[in-house]
Formats: structure tokens, sequence, C-alpha cells
């Protein structure tokens, strides 16, 4: 359930792979819903003007598409500051059990609208 709750709360963007990690405040997966298609970027930092330490805004919505060009041009860059990772389902970023257990329970309910859990879920739903 951590790995399904955690989101890269970027502040340089070093070490965070744009097409893989969880690093955009949105949605379940946490990713860009843009295709990656033929862009030969890899890294959030790649995105950042190095000039400026902010978003490179024209590359952003070249290579994205407009709700996720949107989600990542609201984002703070912190030049010099690591990525901190943070519980996405806690404005504070705090993990806690209770909403860990949401998660689950999301997750389960997910699962058996789209036929995968077979025999019922392992907890109760409450």
């Amino acid at each position: 359930m951590i790995k399904k709750g955690m989101i890269w709360r970027v502040s340089d963007g070093h070490n965070l792979n744009i097409w893989t990690d969880p690093w955009l405040p949105k949605g379940f997966s946490r990713r860009p819903v843009t295709p990656r298609g033929s862009c030969i970027l890899t890294w959030v930092d790649e995105l950042i003007d190095p000039m400026t330490g902010e978003w490179d805004e024209q590359l952003v919505q070249e290579i994205f598409w407009p709700e996720d060009a949107q989600t990542i041009l609201a984002m703070p860059v912190h030049a010099g500051r690591e990525n901190v990772v943070a519980w996405h389902f806690d404005i504070h970023g705090k993990f806690s059990v209770c909403s860990a257990y949401k998660v689950y329970r999301d997750v389960i309910l997910t699962e058996r609208d789209r036929g995968g859990v077979q025999g019922g879920a392992i907890m109760p739903l409450m």
C-alpha cells in the first residue's frame, strides 16, 4: 500500500523519471497521462530551464497534453533542494494507517469493479 500512496514532491527534479515515477499531484497513478511516444527526455530536471531554475514552459507545453502541462507548470521548483517522498493522500504528505486503509479500500473496490478480485476482499469493507 505504501507504493500505491507515495508521491515524489519535486524540488530540483534530479533522478525523477518523468514517465515511471509518481510525481504529479493528480490521479491515482500520479504519472503523466500523456504517452511518451518518441520523446527522448527521461528525467524531470530536463524539463527545468537551467538558466532560470523554473519550468521550461514552452518545452512542457510541447511535450505534454494540456492537463499534464497545466499540472506541471503549477508546481513550484526548488533548485538546490532534494526531492522528497510524501504520502499523496494527506494534505501534509504524512502517512497514517487510516489513510492507508482508505487507499487499500479504494484499490479493492476498483479491482472488484474491473472483475479482478476473485472470492471477495481479504478484509471486509466498511
